[in-house]
């Protein structure tokens, strides 16, 4: 994919200055791989909106943005620098299906969405409880944990699936609110 080559060029030259993430091209192409790998793992057919909690430097927000054109994203970014990067890289990427959010979750109007990811941003109940607001029965998570994905998973109040690769990607689904 063009804008994913694109996406690594851009985020390798923007961290020379700003440091908006650890990896290097080896390690990026990686990570995204395994973003990308977790759609084999969900149908996307009917997934219109989706947020990234927590988006980083995009991945896997931008990255599953990038693999799914078809469905509008917001990107939920707090910290000014990565936020930056992030609209930078949307305006570079022509990315129209994008919407970049310099806030918390938490800071946001509420408003239903069909997908809900995050990549290493907290425990997987506390996700449930801060985006309780956005889902709705129909609502999945796509969820990239690490080796305590299990652990995490036990009375999360949905069904649970986690599939392991290099890292572990969690899916919930029907999700029951105000547990």
């Amino acid at each position: 994919m063009q804008n994913i080559d694109q996406y690594i060029e851009l985020l390798l030259k923007w961290n020379k200055t700003h440091s908006v993430t650890n990896y290097d091209k080896q390690a990026l192409q990686q990570q995204i791989q395994l973003t990308i790998k977790a759609l084999d793992y969900i149908d996307t057919t009917d997934i219109q909106t989706a947020i990234d909690i927590g988006s980083g430097a995009g991945i896997p927000g931008m990255i599953l943005a990038i693999a799914m054109p078809q469905t509008t994203w917001y990107l939920i970014e707090p910290l000014k620098k990565r936020f930056s990067f992030l609209n930078y890289a949307k305006i570079k990427l022509n990315l129209s299906n994008v919407n970049i959010i310099p806030s918390r979750i938490e800071q946001i109007q509420p408003f239903k969405v069909d997908l809900i990811t995050s990549r290493a941003v907290k425990h997987a109940n506390f996700l449930l409880q801060l985006s309780q607001d956005f889902m709705d029965s129909d609502t999945v998570f796509l969820l990239y944990k690490g080796e305590n994905a299990t652990q995490e998973a036990k009375n999360l109040p949905c069904d649970v699936q986690i599939y392991k690769n290099q890292i572990q990607y969690m899916i919930l689904r029907d999700c029951k609110k105000g547990q």
